[in-house]
Order: structure tokens, then sequence, then C-alpha cells
């Protein structure tokens, strides 16, 4: 497989992680505020689960900008859009959507 491809395929595998992992975060998180309304229990604590989630996201999104650069170096355009890609997913790795949903 050239790289090329291998970069815009690992590129939307993490941007799909991304969605994946922000509607289950919602569906999780509202699902818990139903059920603590009648009772007063803490919010669950999700810090520890998006960190680990930023830096699988952020791992993906750095090695599909590596094949992307690589392959753009050998003049490919299809380097150019996994590069694109690739920093498209490692800033939606930061921005938590599943508040905004």
């Amino acid at each position: 497989m050239k790289k090329g491809v291998l970069s815009i395929c690992i590129a939307i595998a993490g941007i799909y992680f991304v969605y994946w992992f922000n509607t289950h975060t919602y569906q999780q998180y509202s699902v818990f505020t139903e059920q603590s309304k009648n009772t007063l229990e803490s919010k669950p604590y999700i810090i520890i689960i998006a960190k680990t989630f930023k830096i699988n996201s952020v791992c993906l999104g750095l090695l599909s900008l590596y094949f992307g650069i690589i392959s753009f170096l050998k003049k490919s355009k299809l380097g150019g859009l996994g590069v694109i890609l690739a920093l498209i997913l490692i800033v939606c790795s930061f921005i938590p959507f599943w508040k905004y949903l």
C-alpha cells in the first residue's frame, strides 16, 4: 500500500475514533445525569479517559502526518490530502465535541 493511501486511511480511522468517543461520552454522561437527579452523587471522572483518548488520537494523527509528509515529498497528491486530514484529526482531538451535542 502506498504511503499516501495509508496516511488517508489512518486519518479517516482516527477521525472516526474521535467521532465515536465523543458520541459515546455524550451518551454515558446523559445517562449519568438522568440517574443522578434523584441522588447526591458526584459527576463521573471522565478526565483520565479523555486524556488517554487524546493521546491515542494524537498518535494516530502524527502517524498519518508522518506518512503524508513522506508521500508528499515523493510528489504524490494523495500525500497532501493525508497531511490535511492528519492536521484536522490532531485539532479535533483536543475539542470536546460531546459537550455541544
